[in-house]
């Protein structure tokens, strides 16, 4: 589930659903020959721009987040009280958007620093989910998705401006094509294309929790 590629150490991370329904943290090479396991009891949610480190969430009732170390093979945990559903890395390296659940069971979107400058709330909306965000490549807006208007759509928060786009896209798992331009995304159980103002949506396969790759 949730794959994620990192180009600069060519590492693809995952988190793997065993028989008993326990997670696990793979790592696997691009052409498919190399594969280690990393971690029991944790979900895989991204890597830092350089490769070196990656995200993880605890896959227990306290839902922690922390950041690995490959070379250290240590871990750091981030999300102070907070309960993460979800987390992606700035492609600057300097944020994490993360996904937190709320007292009233619904997600709202969170900014944590990487270099201890804090934490930022960016939505506080009652029952309504904003969940698994993704930057865009120059850092300005997330892509995320939403019930807020009664299903799932996927919709863009300007984070200088602090204001939503709607462009009108029916999915979930959002993962943006590296020049910007297009959003792949999952609707039931297929894999959806769009230009990312919503024009020329396609269905391309049947798959889930898409991600792209150069």
């Amino acid at each position: 589930m949730f794959p994620r590629y990192n180009e600069a150490s060519g590492w693809i991370g995952f988190t793997n659903k065993t028989v008993d329904m326990k997670s696990e943290i793979y790592l696997l090479n691009k052409s498919g020959d190399k594969i280690r396991k990393v971690l029991t009891g944790a979900a895989f949610e991204d890597f830092s721009p350089d490769g070196k480190f990656f995200l993880y969430t605890t896959c227990d009732g306290k839902a922690e987040l922390f950041v690995y170390s490959l070379e250290r093979k240590r871990a750091n945990k981030i999300s102070q009280d907070l309960k993460v559903v979800s987390a992606s890395w700035s492609p600057d390296g300097e944020w994490i958007a993360a996904s937190v659940l709320d007292k009233d069971g619904s997600t709202d979107l969170y900014l944590i620093s990487v270099f201890a400058q804090g934490i930022k709330r960016l939505t506080a909306t009652e029952k309504v989910n904003e969940a698994f965000p993704v930057f865009t490549a120059d850092n300005k807006f997330l892509v995320y998705f939403t019930n807020r208007y009664g299903s799932n759509e996927l919709e863009y928060l300007d984070l200088k401006e602090n204001k939503v786009q709607r462009p009108i896209i029916s999915g979930i798992y959002p993962s943006l094509s590296p020049d910007n331009k297009w959003v792949t995304f999952q609707e039931g159980n297929t894999i959806g294309l769009s230009r990312i103002d919503g024009l020329d949506k396609t269905t391309l396969i049947k798959g889930r929790t898409p991600f792209w790759i150069k």
